[in-house]
């Protein structure tokens, strides 16, 4: 059975695997109430614009006059579906749909949507949130609770209660009981840079459980390029191309992409929008 589990070395809390489908439905949500709002014609022909030459909703009625609401909820039926990524192309780029849609919840979700889309997007590779900052997440949580962003009975008030144990100590994600492992910690850390996966295990395993986790915790701080800590100045956290579909839409889009994706300026090439 799948769960997302909260954990640091003196308590666990697991949230049920269903509520990791929910977390990704908030994300969603958010995405299709900024693409389903006013000035429809203009954003279903900005969108238009940037699907890759071969998307099948280019062959979909276009978004001009009568066709317009109905081609936009086809483009939001795509953006739930895994299969239909990317729906954004520029200049040759493609954008992956799963880090639109995260940082689309970052830019205009509140904290539950936020807390929802870093625990969807990366409880499998170990967020955490450190000692000190163990009691506003425990606030975000109860606050999602509250306006029901999170349902009751799913684990969440187990993970109030863990973050409210204490201070003084990370407390780390997982999707499923993955963590501490060996795979958590450096090779280099175990005293075996060359080891192999076999000799690893058997060194990982010959260790006291509170030293698994202090060189699993060494190893998860020490990889700050890939932003795994969750923070209370969490609103211009944005994940991989670090483009929503806030930033598509807006007036500023080319200057906005450019930007993000680290491309030279338009000189004599125009901007498709």
């Amino acid at each position: 059975m799948s769960f997302i589990q909260f954990q640091d070395p003196h308590g666990t809390a697991r949230l049920r695997g269903p509520e990791r489908h929910r977390m990704l439905s908030l994300v969603h949500d958010t995405a299709a109430t900024l693409l389903l709002g006013s000035d429809a014609a203009e954003r279903a022909h900005t969108l238009y614009g940037l699907l890759p030459e071969d998307h099948e909703l280019r062959e979909f009625p276009p978004p001009h006059s009568r066709h317009t609401a109905a081609w936009q909820r086809q483009y939001v039926q795509d953006v739930r579906s895994i299969f239909n990524d990317p729906l954004v192309t520029y200049r040759g780029e493609d954008l992956a749909l799963s880090s639109m849609l995260l940082n689309t919840a970052m830019a205009l979700g509140g904290d539950a949507v936020r807390l929802a889309a870093r625990l969807h997007g990366q409880c499998e590779i170990n967020c955490w949130i450190d000692g000190p900052n163990r009691a506003w997440l425990a606030d975000v949580v109860q606050g999602g609770l509250d306006d029901g962003s999170f349902r009751s009975g799913a684990g969440w008030d187990g993970v109030v209660d863990l973050l409210h144990q204490r201070d003084d100590h990370p407390v780390v994600m997982s999707f499923a009981d993955t963590f501490p492992s060996f795979w958590s910690a450096r090779s280099t850390d175990l005293g075996v840079p060359d080891a192999d996966t076999d000799e690893l295990v058997e060194v990982w395993e010959a260790l006291p459980a509170a030293e698994q986790w202090r060189l699993a915790l060494q190893a998860l701080k020490a990889r700050t390029d890939d932003g795994l800590e969750i923070q209370p100045n969490w609103t211009s956290y944005r994940f991989g191309h670090e483009v929503s579909f806030l930033d598509i839409l807006a007036d500023d889009r080319v200057e906005r992409l450019d930007r993000a994706l680290g491309l030279a300026p338009h000189t004599s090439e125009t901007a498709r929008d």
